[in-house]
């Protein structure tokens, strides 16, 4: 028999054990297996010891840091999400990393993973946090203040003080971030780091900047910025490759840009008071999606949509739903009676939850259904396609019969 067609012995031997039957040649290979992979961690944890004593003198807090900037621990459970009790805290906010939900507050930051758990606690603490998430970090950051950190779910990893007040961020998919401050040499300026923490651009601003974000793999920058002149309002978006020095600039007029943010498509979602503005990755504009009369009261935009709510009279109990596709195509659009604090959109369908005093209210193009709740409502999350309701103390997955 020809080396090419040997096929791996089968032994017709075996042992019954535990009312098992276990194949001896088997047994055998796979203890010798056992045997490998016991030296070898021996091995490297000899090595390990050695390196470090070594090294003793190299190694620094701030390069062990470092080392740990590629580790992370994910969520161990799917598809739900279990409650979870933590210590109250000022100036609240709540995120999702890695499926795991981020609570952050003005004592510190903490993260519980689908089962419940507390898998990692930060004691940074800042006046106003503000937390932003991508595929590999966190980036928790002090409104108004100048520090802000970069945090995996083991430990925070970087940081920085500003020479000026902070008045945004931006965290990518790819672990690219930027930080818009003010500035003693221009008005506004904004330092751009790669994954590995190193500041490789900073880019000048002489308007407002009111907000800005990066693609998911933080090549591309788009930076809103206003101007005021003599009463006159004059607001733009700017779009820069990252390392480059062309600019493409898109001007908005006398509109207020309030918000944007890349989505899966690729697709820049604008949001001003009186319009949403949608733009390719070159910045041609795909579609301009006027407000007409009505008054913006609350919105948001997730991977694939963007909600709003909007006013159709002075007491704000008479609303419109409209939610659309990063194309432009409406999703939504219906009337809703009663006060709304809040809209969340979905990251995975297309509907959206509406927060109001008593009541969650799921909502489709098709289907409507509602849950109520007591106590003080902060956020309404989204933890792969299931809705997570955070209060002051406690969180929990809810679910809608629909």
């Amino acid at each position: 028999m020809s080396e090419k067609n040997k096929s791996i012995p089968v032994r017709t031997d075996a042992i019954l054990k535990d009312n098992v039957s276990y194949n001896r040649y088997y047994m055998k290979v796979s203890s010798r297996f056992a045997v490998a992979k016991w030296i070898t961690l021996l091995l490297f944890t000899v090595y390990l010891v050695c390196m470090l004593v070594a090294a003793r003198n190299s190694i620094t807090y701030e390069n062990f840091m470092y080392l740990l900037r590629d580790f992370n621990l994910s969520s161990s459970a799917s598809g739900a999400f279990s409650s979870v009790v933590y210590e109250e805290q000022q100036n609240m906010t709540f995120s999702v990393f890695k499926n795991a939900l981020a609570v952050s507050g003005s004592s510190g930051v903490r993260l519980f993973d689908g089962a419940g758990n507390s898998v990692f606690r930060d004691n940074v603490s800042y006046k106003t946090p503000v937390l932003l998430t991508g595929d590999k970090y966190m980036l928790l950051y002090d409104e108004g203040g100048r520090d802000f950190s970069i945090l995996t779910t083991l430990a925070r990893v970087s940081g920085g003080t500003t020479e000026g007040d902070i008045l945004c961020c931006a965290m990518s998919d790819k672990g690219v971030y930027a930080v818009a401050f003010r500035n003693p040499e221009a008005k506004f300026a904004i330092d751009v780091y790669n994954s590995s923490f190193r500041n490789i651009e900073r880019i000048y601003r002489d308007s407002y900047v009111t907000g800005m974000t990066l693609d998911a793999s933080g090549d591309h920058i788009a930076i809103m910025t206003v101007k005021y002149d003599d009463w006159n309002v004059a607001s733009e978006v700017s779009i820069l490759q990252i390392g480059e020095s062309t600019t493409r600039s898109i001007s908005l007029g006398d509109r207020l840009p309030l918000y944007c943010r890349y989505m899966n498509g690729g697709n820049l979602a604008v949001v001003c008071d009186t319009s949403v503005v949608i733009l390719s990755e070159r910045g041609d504009v795909v579609a301009d999606i006027s407000l007409e009369t009505m008054t913006l009261s609350n919105f948001h935009v997730s991977e694939r949509l963007i909600a709003l709510v909007c006013s159709e009279n002075v007491l704000g109990n008479e609303n419109r739903i409209l939610v659309y596709t990063e194309s432009g195509s409406t999703v939504i659009d219906c009337a809703s009676e009663g006060k709304i604090s809040a809209i969340t959109a979905s990251n995975l369908y297309d509907s959206v939850y509406l927060s109001r005093e008593n009541t969650i209210e799921y909502l489709s193009s098709n289907e409507r259904a509602e849950i109520e709740y007591t106590g003080s409502l902060l956020q309404v999350c989204e933890i792969e396609g299931r809705p997570v309701v955070c209060f002051p103390g406690s969180a929990f997955s809810v679910n809608f019969d629909k």
